[in-house]
């Protein structure tokens, strides 16, 4: 493998990795800190989905108490008025959106109905007793099916209510959840005469919710018990509202009182949510405030932002390779050409020791007949031959021998400095061969 494919290999791969982590990284960053933000804002708006109740209340208590105060409601309680009751009472009960609107005298009996001519008595109804008492008294509180059926909302309050599988958990429950509000209704001597009773029943009843999650979003449901009596839940896929249906993550709320914060299921969606209690004057757990937004927004910020990741991130890569390929192929190029020069002063330093080793040879030769030279003037001066000539040719013999001596010597020293460079020119051509085989990945 070449030395540029390994090196664009490496930055691929550092630049893969490095993608990676930062992707993985930031969707588990983005899970976490965004599942803490929706939790924070569900349970900010489920905070002012109570404040919709509470106002919700206090407005029922407010007209109920102005009514117990109307001077022409109480003369016709003193006069015992039904009919023009019943109207003043139905008017002021279809102008205020109120489900009904009681009075009854000051032993409980009924006097008059917005709703119906039927009498009856709820002196045993503890809203009332106290109201006889003198008091104004507001809650949330669930209405009896005697109550529900005295003033004709049984069929509003009655539901079957399933599980989120679809089983039928309670075949009939007919209470029903409202709030309420009664106050006492006193002569001009301040005598309690009688008390007004009235309300709104929660059950299929969809101004509340609709009121609330059209000013904060999301979606609010009203719990009785552990069960959706009105909500704007809609069911999937069939697009209706749901209600009447057990939402399991009530019932921890409604046993111990305590809020929920997480995720829960409903109409074939997921719901990250805030489920408070409703309690009533007695501090009695009955129901419960649902409120939620669905997990595919919080879900289709982390899939954006990890789709611009890798986006951006495939951006930057390609931008990265486009920088480095130039720079890859330089060094490889440099690194090749450095290769042939070290060949090439491998090859120049070889055909140099080569040389060597032939000077050397001459020289031993030269040296060998000097000396030979030698001999034969000392044969010719012993056999007698004695000339200034022959005198002469031994001098500059031996002077040549000599000077051998002294050549040879260089060339002894010569030839141990050939053999380092023998050395060297090895490790020159394993040098070049490593090199070419880096730069190119073959052997050469």
């Amino acid at each position: 493998m070449s030395l540029r494919v390994r090196l664009l290999g490496t930055i691929i791969g550092a630049i893969v990795l490095f993608f990676v982590i930062s992707v993985v990284a930031a969707r588990l960053v983005l899970q976490r800190d965004l599942f803490s933000l929706g939790a924070t804002q569900v349970t900010n708006g489920s905070s002012a989905f109570g404040g919709y109740w509470d106002s919700r209340k206090d407005q029922i208590r407010l007209l109920v108490a102005q009514d117990a105060v109307s001077d022409t409601l109480r003369k016709s309680l003193q006069t015992h008025n039904v009919a023009a009751l019943q109207d003043q009472l139905a008017n002021i009960a279809r102008t205020a959106g109120l489900s009904f609107l009681t009075i009854v005298d000051d032993n409980g009996t009924v006097i008059a109905r917005a709703n119906d001519t039927t009498k009856g008595t709820l002196k045993a109804d503890p809203l009332i007793q106290r109201a006889l008492t003198g008091e104004t008294v507001s809650t949330a509180t669930l209405l009896d099916p005697s109550v529900l059926a005295g003033e004709e909302l049984g069929p509003q309050a009655q539901e079957t209510i399933t599980a989120p599988d679809g089983k039928t958990v309670v075949a009939h429950d007919d209470k029903g959840l409202a709030l309420v509000a009664a106050a006492p209704i006193s002569d001009q001597n301040e005598r309690t005469i009688g008390a007004i009773y009235g309300g709104v029943l929660m059950n299929h009843y969809y101004d509340l919710v609709d009121a609330a999650t059209h000013a904060l979003g999301g979606s609010a449901a009203i719990l009785q018990g552990d069960a959706i009596v009105s909500s704007t839940i809609i069911q999937q896929p069939e697009g209706t509202r749901t209600v009447d249906e057990q939402v399991p993550p009530a019932s921890g709320v409604v046993k111990t009182g305590t809020p929920f914060t997480g995720t829960d299921s409903i109409g074939g969606t997921e719901y990250l949510v805030h489920i408070e209690p409703i309690q009533n004057d007695r501090n009695q757990v009955i129901g419960a405030r649902w409120y939620g937004t669905p997990l595919a927004q919080i879900d289709a910020i982390i899939n954006h932002t990890t789709q611009t990741l890798i986006l951006w991130g495939v951006i930057a890569a390609i931008l990265a390779l486009a920088l480095s390929i130039p720079i890859v192929q330089r060094l490889s190029n440099t690194l090749a050409q450095r290769s042939q020069q070290v060949r090439a002063a491998a090859k120049e330093l070889g055909v140099a020791v080569v040389g060597s080793e032939v000077s050397g040879d001459h020289v031993a030769m030269t040296k060998a007949a000097v000396e030979r030279s030698g001999v034969l003037i000392a044969d010719l001066q012993s056999s007698g031959v004695n000339s200034p000539k022959l005198t002469e040719l031994k001098a500059v013999n031996d002077e040549l021998s000599g000077d051998m001596i002294v050549i040879d010597t260089l060339s002894q020293e010569m030839s141990g400095r050939m053999q380092q460079a023998v050395t060297r020119v090895n490790e020159l051509n394993d040098v070049a061969a490593g090199l070419t085989k880096l730069v190119t990945g073959e052997s050469g």
